[in-house]
């Protein structure tokens, strides 16, 4: 298992998922199906995303969702503490889960004679965790280890973690997915099972199946399986919203274990669900601008002055409220990270009075939407995009229309959110500043 924090962006096409036809229905319970038929190969991408993740964990008690994350392959009243992916294994399959700030989801990729099996083995673990005291602590300490492991003890993801906790001085996205390590070990047994009886439920929950199956098939499954289990009463999520920002912050962190200098920046932008024409163009944009290898942040630090060994720029459009548009640059040895800043400030106010051309934007259009036909011939990629999508807000027709929503974008639009994104009261600048050992 692991916690997912998405470093890319996932982006999908009208071309592309037009072949899915996706249909989709809501079980008495409240239980939301959608199946993707794909007749390619018999087999099936199975997977339910509950609309719970760390943005909705109560206060004091961060990492909640991803510890039970873990914790829903420890047994249930009918299977024996890892036995799940045990007989997802000898039936063939794969299987693993991620945890977000709005969601926590769960698949398999299986043939598709075992559709009733994987289902049966959601519907179990929906509501039937068998947790020990013993098990669970031991589970803790994994938790631990992987906090230590893939933040404490890595520089550049601990600097992410503590600029992000700057950039939203309000909202919940500014705890950490995984948890802060002495909250985590504070958790209890009790509070990880309130949450679960919460949250895991069939009104909170989206099962999403891309494959050889139809809805008429995964219906009745369900209905077996699932259609029994009682809705739960989860209140409209209210999170916090961020104030108005009045002054840049930096963060700056000296460790022993980098090399290499940093230089990090997050401006606060809306998400899609927010502000869909701005999230629309600031995808165009992102590519345009920061597009790790052809991107104009690439051309002018990389290709014109030299003083770069990297340089892109990352926009998430998921979620709820606000979110980051992030500037990552890596300079050449000998160049100081306040080189970087000062070149880029100067530049950022350059490039607002540079309208891009009608050709770069055709063609940036145009690729990203080619880029995205490879999902009709991946299971996952639909089962994916789909259910993290409807996870955070959009509607079945906001993703089938996506392409055409992009291909609606004008330079006007493009010129729009230059004039919002590079507003330095709405940022964080971020340096990893490597020291002598």
């Amino acid at each position: 298992m692991r916690f997912f924090l998405f470093l890319i962006i996932i982006l999908f096409s009208k071309f592309a998922f037009a072949e899915f036809k996706p249909q989709h229905t809501i079980l008495e319970n409240g239980l939301e199906i959608v199946v993707l038929e794909n007749n390619r190969v018999p087999a099936i991408a199975h997977s339910i995303w509950y609309k719970v993740g760390s943005a909705d964990e109560p206060n004091g008690k961060s990492g909640i969702a991803h510890f039970l994350e873990h914790l829903l392959f420890k047994g249930t009243e009918k299977l024996k503490p890892g036995e799940f992916s045990q007989i997802v294994a000898r039936n063939g399959g794969k299987e693993n889960a991620f945890t977000s700030k709005n969601y926590t989801g769960y698949f398999q990729l299986i043939h598709k004679s075992k559709l009733e099996l994987v289902m049966s083995l959601e519907a179990d673990r929906m509501k039937n965790i068998k947790l020990i005291e013993k098990e669970f602590e031991n589970e803790k300490t994994v938790v631990l280890e992987e906090r230590y492991s893939r933040v404490d003890n890595n520089p550049s993801a601990l600097l992410s973690e503590q600029i992000n906790t700057a950039l939203f001085m309000n909202h919940p996205y500014r705890k950490p997915i995984i948890g802060w390590e002495h909250e985590i070990k504070n958790l209890s047994l009790k509070d990880v099972m309130s949450f679960y009886e919460k949250y895991y439920a069939p009104n909170n929950a989206i099962i999403v199946i891309c494959g050889d199956v139809t809805l008429e098939e995964v219906v009745k499954i369900a209905k077996k399986h699932f259609g029994s289990i009682k809705p739960s009463k989860i209140e409209k999520r209210l999170w916090t919203e961020e104030p108005t920002q009045h002054a840049p912050r930096v963060v700056i962190l000296k460790s022993k274990n980098t090399a290499i200098p940093v230089f990090k920046r997050h401006y606060l932008v809306p998400t899609y669900t927010k502000s869909k024409k701005e999230s629309i163009a600031m995808q165009v944009f992102t590519e345009i601008f920061g597009n790790p290898s052809t991107g104009m942040l690439f051309d002018e630090f990389v290709k014109n002055k030299k003083i770069a060994t990297s340089a892109a720029a990352y926009y998430y459009p998921d979620g709820f409220g606000d979110t980051s548009f992030t500037i990552s640059i890596v300079p050449k040895k000998g160049i100081t990270l306040n080189k970087i800043e000062s070149e880029l400030n100067i530049y950022l106010k350059e490039i607002k009075e540079k309208v891009v051309n009608k050709d770069e934007l055709k063609s940036t259009k145009k690729r990203l939407v080619n880029e995205t036909i490879f999902a009709q011939d991946s299971l996952y990629m639909g089962m994916r995009i789909f259910g993290s999508s409807l996870s955070t807000g959009y509607s079945l027709k906001d993703i089938i229309d996506w392409s055409s929503d992009i291909q609606k974008v004008s330079l006007d639009d493009i010129q729009n959110i230059l004039s919002k994104i590079f507003d330095s009261n709405k940022s964080v600048t971020g340096l990893l500043l490597p020291i002598d050992k």
